[in-house]
């Protein structure tokens, strides 16, 4: 069942606690510290917190309702991993070259 969609209020209202309590205690070891702040340094940064916040929220229902499509692996990365995934997959068969032990003299070597 889908949830109905959150509105601009509903998001501040779930995150104004989050951004006064986060930039309150900043402030206060700030204070500590010996930093001066003010009252309207304290409003613009959980103004900002507060927006950002709502932000992401926005963004990661977006995210959720329209997912990137994944792309199909094209045998990158580690090639020393490469010959160890095809031998775990039971529909992989080794030639006569791989059968054979890395310890054995193959014709071309001699």
């Amino acid at each position: 069942m889908n949830r109905r969609p959150r509105g601009l209020v509903q998001r501040v209202r779930e995150h104004i606690g989050f951004s006064v309590i986060a930039i309150g205690v900043l402030f206060i070891v700030l204070r500590l510290v010996g930093v001066r702040s003010t009252f309207a340094g304290f409003a613009l940064s959980v103004g900002i917190t507060l927006a950002l916040n709502v932000g992401l929220s926005y963004y990661n229902d977006y995210r959720a309702r329209n997912p990137r499509p994944q792309r199909e692996t094209r045998g990158g990365g580690d090639i020393r991993f490469r010959e160890d995934d095809r031998r775990g997959d039971r529909r992989y068969d080794p030639g006569p070259r791989e059968r054979r032990g890395s310890y054995e003299r193959r014709d071309e070597d001699r």
